[in-house]
């Protein structure tokens, strides 16, 4: 677990305040049916001595701030969105207009502009989301697939801006493999706000998808 997220639960311990803040890792975003399905990655802690690990909630709703409406109800303790550093989507949602989704997210407070957007290629964003029981695993992946070229570095005020200029953008992709771990998956390709395919690691960067 990176130091900031340490610090910020030692000092919620001390103040005493521990059980009224959520602290949310990562967000995974799917559409059923009718319905959007968003589930967070909630940092939990019992003890200083204990290693952060992740818990998994999921709310239902119609669009993004009543989802996020009905994910705080649910939360132990308060909704707490400034230490998220991933958003996962799936092929159904990115199949829509992506960019109200970017605006919302960039005009909240409690949203870092710098959270990570990936798609997630042949499953929904939350299987992929709970594949990994290390806080912050997703986060780390990306940040080093951007570092290395291997994947777009496209932190959420990017996505939001590259949108606006045209309606295209390339997002990162990912995907669960045959061992049931997350890897790259090549790149999204988004026009019109909309994702038009998906291109594998040997044509744009990224890691290549059987």
């Amino acid at each position: 677990m990176k130091l900031p997220g340490i610090l910020l639960l030692i000092s919620l311990l001390l103040c005493g305040c521990a059980r009224e803040v959520s602290p949310v890792s990562a967000l995974a975003l799917d559409r059923e049916d009718d319905v959007y399905r968003l589930t967070a990655e909630v940092v939990r802690q019992d003890s200083l001595d204990d290693a952060a690990s992740p818990a998994y909630l999921s709310a239902t709703g119609r669009d993004l701030p009543e989802l996020l409406t009905n994910l705080s109800n649910i939360l132990p303790g308060e909704l707490y969105l400034s230490h998220a550093q991933v958003l996962l989507i799936s092929e159904s949602v990115a199949e829509e207009s992506i960019l109200p989704l970017a605006d919302y997210l960039c005009t909240e407070n409690d949203v870092r502009l710098s959270l990570r957007v990936a798609v997630v290629r042949d499953g929904t964003a939350t299987d992929l989301l709970q594949s990994d029981d290390e806080v912050y695993a997703l986060s780390e992946l990306l940040d080093r697939a951007a570092q290395e070229g291997t994947l777009p570095d496209m932190p959420l005020y990017r996505v939001s801006e590259v949108l606006h200029a045209d309606g295209t953008a390339i997002l990162p992709a990912l995907y669960l493999d045959e061992f049931g771990q997350t890897s790259p998956a090549g790149t999204a390709v988004f026009a019109n706000e909309r994702l038009s395919c998906f291109l594998d690691g040997d044509e744009i960067g990224g890691g290549t998808h059987a």
